[in-house]
């Protein structure tokens, strides 16, 4: 969301669209199928949104839906921004740290968890400095602050 902006998306072969919100309604600004978010939501940096297009890290930006850039990064997962940085987790337990840069994809690390057979779907948490994953089973908390 930016102002009276709303970006909604879906995967399934759809895509996404950027709607105009009125008092008398909603106009379509743009429909894209280069963001297709599946299990979480892209994220708005400045003025480009970050999010999973299936499986493939996508930068888009916000005003006319065009791609800056796509990685596959660490496969199809979830994505959160805390302190200039977009942290990563893939439905198979990759981690990843990237950043929120519109130019290109850099990744600063990445790790894998070890996970059962189900896939993790769900959204990383950052709070009071702690990144926090779980799997199917098990939380896991990574202190995340700058030293």
């Amino acid at each position: 969301v930016s102002g009276s902006r709303v970006f909604l998306s879906s995967d399934y072969g759809t895509g996404g669209a950027l709607l105009e919100l009125s008092a008398t309604g909603a106009k379509e600004v743009y429909f894209t199928r280069d963001m297709r978010n599946h299990h979480s939501t892209s994220v708005l940096i400045g003025d480009h949104l970050y999010g999973f297009s299936s499986s493939i890290l996508t930068a888009l930006r916000f005003n006319d839906g065009r791609v800056a850039w796509q990685n596959r990064s660490v496969g199809k997962g979830s994505v959160i921004y805390a302190d200039d940085r977009l942290y990563l987790y893939s439905e198979d337990g990759v981690v990843g740290l990237a950043e929120a840069n519109p130019t290109a994809y850099r990744e600063h690390g990445r790790f894998r968890l070890k996970t059962g057979d189900a896939p993790t779907w769900s959204h990383p948490i950052i709070t009071g400095g702690k990144l926090i994953l779980r799997d199917q089973e098990l939380i896991y908390a990574y202190d995340v602050r700058a030293r």
